[in-house]
Order: C-alpha cells, then sequence, then structure tokens
C-alpha cells in the first residue's frame, strides 16, 4: 500500500513535468490558442439555434434562452467525449517510450488529465460568462455548474481508463466508442428535451451525461435542482469510476505494454 502511494506521488510530479513542456509546445504553433477549445459548440449552438428561430427544431420550454441551453449542453458532451479517450491517448501518444522506460504508467493519463481540466476550466468559464452577462447567475449556481462540468469529466476519464486496456487491444472496440461519442450528442438533451416515454426518449433520460445537463441548466437559470439525490449519485460514480479506473490501468500496463512489444494491439 505504502510502496503504491510512493509511485503515485512519482506520477503525479512527472506528470507535471510531461504537461509543463506539452501545453506550451501544443499552443505556441496555435495564433487562436484556446479558441479551438470552444469553437466546436458555438458554431452547433449557433447552427441549432438558426434551425430552431425556423421551425426546424422545435425544443418546447427551456429553463435557459435557448442559445445558452445548447451551449451548455454541447460544452459538457464535448467534456465527457473528450475525457473518454484520454487515457487511450495518453497511452498511444506514448507508445515509442512506453516500451523502453520504466516509469509510473499514471503519469501519462495524469498529463493529459491535467490538460482537459484547462480546457474544461475554459469552456466553464465562457459558459459562466455568457449566463452572466445574459441573465445573472448566483453563487450557488456557480458552484452547481461548475461541480457538473467536473463531473463530466471524472465521469468520462474513469470509464476511458476502465476501458482503455481493451480499446489499446481491439482496434474495432476503440473504433465503435469514437462513432459513439462522436453522434452520442443526439442521444443526450443538449438540444431539446425528450417528450413522451418511448424508446428515443428513454435512452435520453438514462444516459449518464442527462442529469448534468439538466442540472447545470436549471443551477444557472437559479432554479432548484429537480433530482439532487440523481445528481449527488452522478457525481460520486465519476469519482469512484475514475479510482477505479486508475487500478486498472496499473494492473493492465503490463500486458498492454507486452503487447506492444510485440506488435500487436
Amino acid at each position: 500500500m505504502f510502496i503504491y502511494i510512493a509511485e503515485f506521488r512519482n506520477a503525479i510530479a512527472l506528470s507535471w513535468r510531461i504537461f509543463s513542456r506539452t501545453i506550451a509546445a501544443k499552443y505556441r504553433k496555435s495564433f487562436l490558442g484556446y479558441f479551438w477549445m470552444v469553437a466546436p459548440a458555438l458554431l452547433i449552438t449557433g447552427g441549432v439555434t438558426m434551425a430552431s428561430r425556423a421551425g426546424v427544431i422545435t425544443p418546447g420550454m427551456t429553463e435557459l434562452p435557448y442559445p445558452l441551453f445548447v451551449l451548455f449542453g454541447t460544452l459538457l458532451w464535448q467534456i465527457f467525449a473528450e475525457a473518454v479517450e484520454v487515457p487511450h491517448q495518453a497511452f498511444e501518444g506514448a507508445r515509442s517510450y512506453l516500451t523502453r522506460v520504466y516509469f509510473p504508467r499514471e503519469a501519462i493519463i495524469l498529463a493529459q488529465l491535467y490538460e482537459s481540466i484547462i480546457t474544461m476550466l475554459v469552456r466553464l468559464m465562457l459558459a459562466l460568462l455568457l449566463v452572466s452577462l445574459m441573465q445573472g447567475i448566483e453563487l450557488r449556481g456557480v458552484l452547481l455548474v461548475t461541480a457538473c462540468f467536473a463531473g463530466a469529466l471524472l465521469l468520462g476519464m474513469g470509464i476511458g481508463s476502465v476501458l482503455m486496456p481493451f480499446t489499446l487491444l481491439f482496434s474495432d472496440l476503440h473504433n465503435s466508442i469514437k462513432l459513439g461519442l462522436g453522434y452520442g450528442l443526439f442521444v443526450t438533451p443538449a438540444m431539446y428535451q425528450p417528450q413522451g416515454d418511448g424508446l428515443f426518449a428513454t435512452l435520453v433520460r438514462y444516459n449518464p451525461v442527462t442529469p448534468l445537463m439538466n442540472s447545470a441548466r436549471e443551477a444557472a437559470a437559479g432554479l432548484a435542482i429537480s433530482n439532487f439525490q440523481l445528481l449527488m449519485f452522478v457525481l460520486g460514480a465519476g469519482v469512484l469510476t475514475t479510482i477505479i479506473g486508475f487500478i486498472v490501468v496499473r494492473a493492465a500496463a503490463p500486458i498492454v505494454i507486452e503487447r506492444m512489444l510485440l506488435g500487436g494491439r
């Protein structure tokens, strides 16, 4: 137990050194820099809002002005979907030296996690800024919205960590997950609230990101959280899944690295 704690401390120190070097190099060549973190959500929001005004989409009553409604949902899904990919991308990106140098394997995921936290904070600040300018927001709302954004990151990171050994070994599984994440936005209440009790409405309601979207919007609008217990459950599940995910990464890393050495997936 104490050995694992010591190695995890080493992993944190190493991950910070990796992160500090890669983040500067990544955005040094980008003129617009952090704008690309929010550009897709802004474009989706603009397009969906125009479709709504043209009568193509009928979202019904929303807690926030419709552009903010869509922006919150889109940002939360992006945070979740990108976090699911983080563990796979971390190991895939470190393939060249992962099989040659021994170091705490958690370090490469933590380095990617730091970058994901920065991305989440940029998106969170944009959402809070726009809400403040358009209608205002209380401190309670800021805290709850922040918790929802952090919950999406942790939930995605945990699921991605648990799946990482399998996505590295089976490329078809990784491609299937990427496809699902790419179109999964449409199976969330990001652009509309489902009506009725059909199959599609059930899928949307049971999407793990749905409670985070609904709660973030209600908090931003100054409303009471309609299902606070479910929100706490999802946040707790995010923390627990992340812990389990790091345990899985540590246990499966030798097998994954062995397959890398053999040239397999």
